[in-house]
């Protein structure tokens, strides 16, 4: 038998699968407001960050993703006890977030986050959740994001 004949089964991008996790959710966004390409996906990933960072460690501000998904800094340093379901977050968070270890890539995301309508957030400038978007957006993101990190 030829082997150049056979096909090989193609795997799927890398970018594919760790975009997964938010699909449908980033495609019912990008139609419902309009948005050029992945711009719904980079939405969904920073607040996957800021999400992150309100489970891990609270009071930290957001420009500290970096510092925590590397295991560096100050924020990771003097972290509270984790459970054991927190340090998963974590791992999995290193996965799905991994282009954010990077702080440029972070600081530029967030600027790029901060920039987008204030009705697409559901995240403060702070990186605090929005107490006064509906009910339905907030329920559906969060337990997104828990879903993710589980």
């Amino acid at each position: 038998m030829n082997t150049l004949l056979s096909t090989s089964r193609v795997s799927r991008p890398a970018l594919a699968s760790l975009l997964h996790w938010q699909e449908p959710l980033a495609t019912r966004l990008r139609f419902r407001h309009a948005l050029p390409g992945m711009v719904a996906n980079r939405l969904l990933n920073v607040e996957l960050g800021l999400y992150l960072l309100a489970e891990l460690v609270p009071m930290a501000p957001p420009q500290v993703l970096p510092d925590l998904l590397n295991g560096q800094g100050y924020a990771y340093r003097h972290r509270p006890i984790w459970s054991p379901r927190q340090h998963r977050a974590l791992s999995q968070a290193r996965i799905l977030l991994a282009p954010y270890m990077d702080r440029t890539a972070w600081f530029n995301a967030l600027d790029k986050y901060t920039n987008l309508s204030y009705e697409l957030r559901a995240f403060s400038s702070q990186g605090t959740l929005r107490t006064d978007i509906s009910g339905y957006l907030l329920r559906e993101r969060v337990g997104m994001f828990a879903k993710a990190l589980a």
